[in-house]
């Protein structure tokens, strides 16, 4: 069984020109081209191109994990919050609520006052 890496660049030669391509191992059967850059007059510019931007994109894929798992983190903290508060609200006796319903309506009624 061999190792292959998931992010590789190639190099490919046209009728008149070189391109450099960026691929992604989605399987081990199939592969995506993640990005690409043609119009390169020696294999060498294209290879310097390839390992130039490879190293750029795995760095910003690098980045948008960290960022999009810090997410996750805060996403679940705040679910467990929220679980929480919904248990505690749940736990609580219900007179305390029937208790704010008849604040509410003594407000009401001391508020209006008579038309004159």
């Amino acid at each position: 069984m061999t190792t292959n890496k998931k992010y590789e660049y190639r190099v490919v030669q046209g009728k008149t020109h070189w391109m450099a391509e960026i691929t992604r191992r989605v399987t081990s059967r199939k592969t995506v081209v993640s990005k690409s850059q043609d119009g390169f007059s020696t294999e060498t510019d294209a290879k310097k191109w390839g390992e130039k931007e490879l190293a750029s994109f795995l760095e910003n894929l690098t980045k948008r994990n960290k960022r999009d798992f810090e997410q996750h983190l805060k996403n679940k903290k705040e679910k467990a919050l929220r679980e929480e508060a919904y248990k505690q609200r749940k736990t609580t006796p219900e007179n305390s609520g029937s208790e704010n319903a008849d604040h509410n309506r003594n407000n009401e009624t001391n508020e209006q006052t008579p038309d004159q």
